[in-house]
């Protein structure tokens, strides 16, 4: 009797052993595999691992906080798998806004973050641009389940976002890991440097919180793989020409706005492939001259010649820079001082202009 009751412990043992090792090597695996599958359908790209026993992990990334729940759920409803709260890793994107409050010079960030320290550089960062006061609401909200846009503190994004709102007036810059989307006004040629920072942020992203940051609201990048810069912008020639700056020259009101029309007048027109002034011109720049010289040594001036960006641009761009520099040696040789003077180019957007127009056959002279 007793032989009996020792082998059916033992047949007992044995038959609980090949259970779990059955559970282990063959149940389990096409539960996860269906696990997959199953959360595959509902859109998210998450990875069912196992932890212990019936126990399941889910590591990825998933669009919003909502959607985490959902796919612990979706796992939780296969008999023989459990996704606890505990073991689910899930991630949201993170998301972050600045948004310039017009006139204020206020720049109010808002969105979700996991890093405190990660808006902290993106402050500091602002915070050295002319005018502008970058605060930090309870519109942005930190949590642990957020993965950062993995590119925030990358020196490219930094560059591009201090460009953008070192223009006044600007704007709103809404970045999550599938892009950066920019509305307000730019320059030309700030507009093409946003394509060099989609390079060099490209290899900085985490493909699987691109793919579940596309999925949210307002996502930007049409491909999983792709990262771009979207803006919605008003392109101007130069920083000079943005309607909302206001020149630092010691002027009052009247004075430079007399000045500024007298020199709307003077700009200077050369032949197509050329920069040798015309003699029809000699008026204009002798007019430009007098005013120049009449507000006084403190007021300095930018002299700028047009050309379009796009394909060979650059022999374009030093023709436009020749002219300047003629202009400013005419202007010498009537009486203004060098240091008054800066030669610039102003950039046209490609497209918007073309290379040979004759409005692109000329140098204009603003107000610093």
């Amino acid at each position: 009797m007793k032989l009996l009751a020792v082998a059916a412990a033992v047949l007992v043992y044995s038959f609980s052993n090949w259970q779990i090792r059955h559970y282990r090597e063959e149940t389990r695996p096409k539960l996860l595999k269906q696990a997959t599958a199953e959360l595959s359908a509902a859109g998210y790209a998450v990875h069912v691992d196992a932890f212990d026993g019936m126990d399941a992990e889910l590591t990825g990334a998933v669009p919003e906080p909502e959607d985490r729940l959902l796919a612990q759920e979706i796992v939780d409803g296969i008999p023989g798998l459990r996704a606890s709260t505990l073991h689910n890793e899930l991630k949201v994107p993170g998301r972050v806004e600045l948004r310039m409050d017009p006139g204020s010079g206020k720049l109010r960030f808002s969105g979700r973050l996991a890093a405190v320290s990660t808006a902290r550089k993106l402050v500091e960062s602002l915070q050295g641009l002319r005018n502008v006061d970058a605060v930090i609401t309870k519109d942005l909200i930190f949590e642990d389940i957020v993965a950062d846009p993995s590119y925030l503190e990358s020196p490219a994004f930094l560059k591009l976002a201090s460009g953008f709102f070192e223009l006044p007036g600007n704007g709103i810059l809404s970045a999550t890991e599938s892009g950066v989307q920019l509305k307000g006004i730019a320059t030309a040629k700030l507009e093409e440097a946003w394509r060099s920072a989609e390079t060099e942020i490209k290899p900085l992203l985490n493909p699987e919180v691109v793919a579940a940051a596309r999925k949210m609201s307002g996502a930007i990048a049409a491909d999983a793989a792709q990262f771009c810069v979207k803006a919605e912008v008003k392109c101007y020639p130069s920083e000079l020409h943005v309607p909302l700056r206001r020149p630092d020259a010691p002027l009052t009101e009247v004075r430079l706005k007399e000045l500024t029309g007298l020199l709307a007048h003077s700009e200077l027109a050369f032949a197509p492939g050329t920069h040798e002034l015309r003699p029809e011109e000699t008026g204009k720049l002798e007019q430009a001259a007098r005013a120049m010289k009449a507000v006084g040594p403190r007021v300095r001036f930018v002299l700028g010649g047009f050309y379009v960006l796009g394909d060979a641009a650059a022999p374009r761009e030093t023709l436009a820079r020749n002219r300047a520099q003629t202009v400013a040696g005419a202007l010498v040789a009537l009486g203004v001082a060098p240091e008054q003077m800066e030669v610039a180019t102003f950039a046209m957007a490609s497209g918007s202009a073309i290379p040979d127009a004759p409005e692109m056959q000329k140098v204009e002279i603003r107000v610093r």
